[in-house]
């Protein structure tokens, strides 16, 4: 009887009615605060993984950078016919490549596995002090290092390192005095070189442009290996000269 009093008095049904009101309320409330905290969680998870990301891709390009510039230092130092110490360069860039496998998309594999093979190739040439095998396969090292590089977002447009990679293969077609070749090698310069003005003009390279111009002009007329080799080292050197505009 008294529980049928206590469940069945309006008092208590009121009583009750307003605590489910509050209760609701409540939850309600804390649903909205967990929302919210779950969005801005979701935002700054967002901008530490870009952070991550971005770090992890200027890392990767740090060591695609070392990777170039010891087949840089391979290419000189192996034109010169200077052999000393070309294991610290070597070793540096199987390092390297030992590490490129967890940085490298599946679309870029294929340099990846093409630059094993060249790297494989430059450390026989060093082994045998064949300067001419040593030279090809250090600007090949260079210009696939650039491939990789491009595909972390790197700031040296990918044609740069195509006419730096023109003008060695000029400077050892020059010695092998294969004109034709000399001549084709030419024609790919010219390709890449009228892809890369617009990129230089936006940077205000406009006396770059010119130098370079200067320099296609005498290349499309050269005859002889002697004046394409001549014309390949100002060609090398204006590719390191346009590169730094870029690094700015």
């Amino acid at each position: 009887m008294l529980k049928h009093i206590l469940t069945s008095s309006p008092t208590v049904y009121s009583f009750e009615s307003h605590m489910k009101k509050n209760l609701s309320a409540q939850i309600s409330y804390i649903c909205k605060i967990v929302a919210v905290l779950v969005f801005i969680a979701a935002i700054d998870g967002g901008h530490v993984c870009h952070a991550l990301q971005s770090s992890s891709s200027n890392a990767d390009l740090n060591e695609l950078d070392q990777l170039i510039d010891n087949a840089k230092d391979i290419y000189e130092k192996t034109e010169a016919n200077h052999w000393r110490h070309l294991d610290k360069n070597l070793n540096s860039i199987i390092r390297i490549e030992q590490l490129l496998p967890g940085m490298t998309y599946e679309k870029e594999m294929p340099y990846y596995k093409n630059l094993m093979g060249v790297t494989s190739e430059l450390e026989r040439a060093i082994a045998s002090q064949d300067r001419i095998f040593a030279m090809k396969s250090a600007n090949k090292i260079m210009i696939l290092g650039a491939r990789l590089a491009e595909a972390h977002n790197s700031s040296i447009p990918i044609n740069v390192a195509v006419i730096a990679y023109c003008g060695r293969k000029l400077q050892i077609l020059s010695e092998t005095e294969n004109v034709l070749d000399l001549s084709d090698t030419v024609a790919k310069l010219h390709l890449s070189w009228q892809q890369l003005i617009p990129l230089i003009s936006a940077n205000g390279g406009i006396k770059e442009i010119k130098r370079f111009a200067e320099i296609m002009k005498h290349l499309e007329a050269a005859k002889t290996p002697d004046e394409y080799g001549r014309l390949a080292s100002s060609v090398v050197e204006q590719a390191d000269i346009i590169e730094k505009m870029f690094r700015k």
